[in-house]
């Protein structure tokens, strides 16, 4: 290479990978630890040689550790013990059943064609009985499944993360304790458990307490001091019993929350700026360091080890964990096939093939280069394969007329309890007092500003079939729709614009295919605080025989000054108001109304004079 190769030469290289990478995958819509992967081993020392890692040999411990403490802190979040109640136990069935006989199959597989002794065997069947939601998440929203199979998936992979690494770590100590005494060894486990256990608790009520306390003031800063305590958390319990710390940032994640913090939902996705970016460098120099050569000896066998894990071991974790359950055989299917591997798997292997390569162990260079083809082999073949599968098995979503209404406030609220007659209604609000009524009245219901994708990920945006965008700016409005069209292929879009903002984001409309919502102008603050103020009725008009109203657009109708239009019921199927909505025989029209402003028994909405 020209530049000189220094250890920051490296760092800085991989640096800019990371974030290219990144920046790819949000693109393409696909799990990210593939395209770090791929670029570290490119460009890695087996490959191109411009990352030189081994520069960087001196600090890839403390690297690994680090990085593997954010990440199973950040599992231990999402670790919701309530999750395993929820389908019939299927869940829990899933996130218990599927680490052990992964770990004991596994296992068995690796040491029958591998020849590599018991213990060390089960630890590959451990590591490759963790799954992810950095690599679900990004196909289950891509592919839009049916509820019942998306929550499932999403859960499991929040879930087992933990019980993985949990399952992995007391494998790694019994493959490190060389006294064969099993009193022994079992004491040296426990006592690293009890240690990992109470640094932990300890470490994650404090925590929790201090976040309680607003010992820091402003998400960014929240999430510093979340990220620093979480590494300290690992390093004292690491230096009381070695290894322990992985287990006590786990069990300080789950501490946290149970804990009653107001910004969880953003601790829960701290991994952006500089923890983001120290796990994408983290896995870009791993990658850059693979032995290529010992992946390209043990690459059938890898393969061989990977059908037999798609094809036999997950299909059976399925069924044992569906027996008595209520999903169908389409949906059992689907699951059966669906157990990629990510980001967790791939850094608890490299902590524990670099401890098990400083202990002498012969067989860490072997475990690194199974689990890593286990990982690419896993998230290439689901990735392209879930959409084709889902098409085949029927368990497509997005088809149960769920809406979600952004931003409406009060007049939002009575649009979605009109919708919710016949189909499922969300809302996303920044009114705190809406979304508690909401929420009284059985909605779910999420406070956020709907502008940050973490709140579309919290009220399941992949699940939605429609998005109602209702904010007070036509700006905010459209750009609502350009995100739940790009990140959770939401395939319809409606947003309220104020008055001459039709003409004036004209081309982006276009661009968009969104819909005017209401077929009129719409100014939230007025209309707000009419509903407020209790100053509206509801109305309906029914289109009769013979009206003049038929075959009209809703954009032809006129709709005098104080009247709200929401919703078209037909046939008793509820319809949302839009310019080129034509009105039919029958049609109830359902609206708000301020009732001084229309006469006793006037018609509301006529054809405009000149169309007369």
């Amino acid at each position: 290479m020209l530049i000189e190769s220094t250890p920051t030469t490296a760092f800085v290289i991989a640096v800019l990978i990371a974030v290219a990478a990144q920046l790819l995958a949000a693109r393409l819509k696909f799990p990210p630890i593939i395209i770090w992967l791929v670029a570290g081993m490119a460009l890695g020392t087996f490959g191109l040689d411009w990352i030189r890692a081994d520069l960087l040999a001196g600090a890839m411990h403390t690297l690994i550790e680090l990085g593997l403490a954010v990440i199973l802190f950040e599992g231990g979040l999402n670790l919701n013990l309530k999750t395993l109640k929820e389908h019939g136990w299927t869940v829990g069935k899933l996130v218990i059943i599927g680490p052990v006989l992964t770990m004991l199959l596994g296992g068995s597989l690796v040491h029958y064609l591998i020849g590599m002794d018991w213990p060390i065997s089960l630890l590959f069947g451990a590591l490759v009985a963790v799954g992810g939601p950095t690599v679900i998440t990004p196909i289950v929203r891509q592919v839009r499944l049916d509820r019942e199979v998306s929550h499932i998936l999403s859960s499991e992979a929040m879930l087992v993360d933990g019980v993985g690494a949990i399952l992995a770590i007391v494998m790694l100590q019994i493959v490190l304790l060389p006294d064969p005494d099993i009193l022994h060894s079992f004491q040296e486990i426990m006592t690293k458990f009890v240690v990992g256990a109470f640094i932990g608790v300890i470490g994650g009520w404090l925590l929790g307490k201090a976040l309680q306390h607003n010992i820091a003031e402003g998400v960014e800063l929240r999430v510093v001091v979340s990220l620093a305590s979480s590494w300290g958390i690992f390093l004292l319990a690491d230096q009381i019993s070695s290894q322990a710390g992985l287990l006590a940032v786990l069990i300080s994640g789950v501490m946290l929350q149970r804990m009653d913090i107001p910004d969880l939902q953003n601790l829960k996705h701290f991994k952006g700026s500089l923890s983001m970016l120290l796990i994408s460098v983290l896995f870009v120099l791993l990658a850059a360091n693979l032995n290529l050569y010992v992946m390209e000896t043990w690459l059938w066998q890898g393969l061989l080890i990977f059908v037999a894990l798609a094809l036999v071991v997950r299909p059976l974790v399925v069924w044992l964990s569906s027996v008595g359950g209520h999903l169908n055989y389409r949906q059992m299917t689907f699951l059966a096939f669906m157990a990629p591997r990510g980001v967790v798997a791939a850094g608890v292997t490299s902590l524990f093939s670099l401890i098990l390569w400083e202990a002498g162990n012969p067989h860490a260079e072997t475990l690194l280069a199974l689990v890593y083809i286990i990982i690419i082999v896993s998230v290439f073949l689901y990735s392209f394969l879930a959409k084709p599968m889902s098409h085949w098995l029927d368990v497509k979503g997005g088809s149960d007329r769920s809406v979600l209404i952004v931003g409406g406030g009060q007049v939002g609220a009575e649009l979605g309890r009109l919708l919710s007659e016949d189909r499922e209604v969300r809302f996303l609000d920044l009114n705190s007092e809406v979304v508690k009524n909401l929420k009284h009245a059985g909605f779910i219901a999420v406070q956020g500003n709907a502008l940050d994708p973490l709140y579309m990920e919290v009220i399941h945006a992949e699940e939605i079939d429609t998005v109602v965008a209702m904010t007070g700016s036509s700006d905010h409005n459209l750009h609502i729709a350009r995100l739940v069209q790009e990140k959770f292929h939401v395939s319809e879009v409606y947003v309220t614009l104020q008055e001459g903002d039709e003409k004036k984001h004209s081309s982006l409309i276009h661009q968009l295919q969104v819909k005017r919502l209401f077929a009129k102008p719409y100014t939230f603050s007025y209309w707000h605080d009419q509903a407020v103020r209790k100053r509206l009725v509801f109305d309906t008009q029914t289109v009769e025989p013979n009206s003049s109203l038929i075959g009209l657009k809703m954009s032809e109708v006129r709709i005098p000054h104080g009247v709200q239009p929401l919703a078209v019921v037909r046939k008793g199927q509820s319809h949302i108001i839009h310019d080129d909505l034509v009105l039919e025989e029958g049609d109830d029209i359902y609206a708000l109304l301020r009732p001084e402003r229309v006469k006793e028994g006037q018609t509301i909405f006529t054809v405009p004079t000149a169309a007369s």
